[in-house]
């Protein structure tokens, strides 16, 4: 992995868990705040809204290096499936060729012990 990948997987894994961080931040509060109903639906809108708008920021920073990431995924597993097809017809064309090779000498085994028993059997009659 180089260094830029790198760095794209530990600021992806941060912000995986500072989302992370900010939900169960949202959930604690809500157990231990003292607040009614109203109060806390405010609270939980005005949150939304502000992890909303962070992620919001957050694609718009980095969406265009998450597209070329995928699309550098989406090209690497396209050129991966070329040379799994290549290594595949490789692989057919090596078997069809030794079936080959093993037949003609299967043949010419069977014409040298028909050849042989003829000579044994012509030695014999003699």
């Amino acid at each position: 992995m180089d260094h830029h990948n790198a760095h794209d997987s530990t600021m992806d894994s941060g912000m995986f868990m500072f989302a992370c961080g900010a939900i169960a931040g949202a959930a604690v509060a809500l157990m231990f705040a003292p607040a009614r109903g109203h109060e806390t639906r405010e609270f939980l809108a005005e949150r939304s809204r502000r992890v909303k708008d962070m992620g919001r920021e957050m694609l718009n920073e980095h969406g265009e290096r998450l597209s070329t990431v995928v699309e550098r995924g989406r090209e690497s597993a396209m050129h991966l499936g070329e040379r799994i097809s290549q290594a595949v017809e490789q692989g057919k064309s090596g078997y069809r060729e030794a079936v080959r090779q093993g037949s003609k000498l299967a043949n010419a085994a069977m014409q040298d012990a028909e050849d042989v028993g003829r000579a044994v059997r012509s030695d014999s009659a003699t």
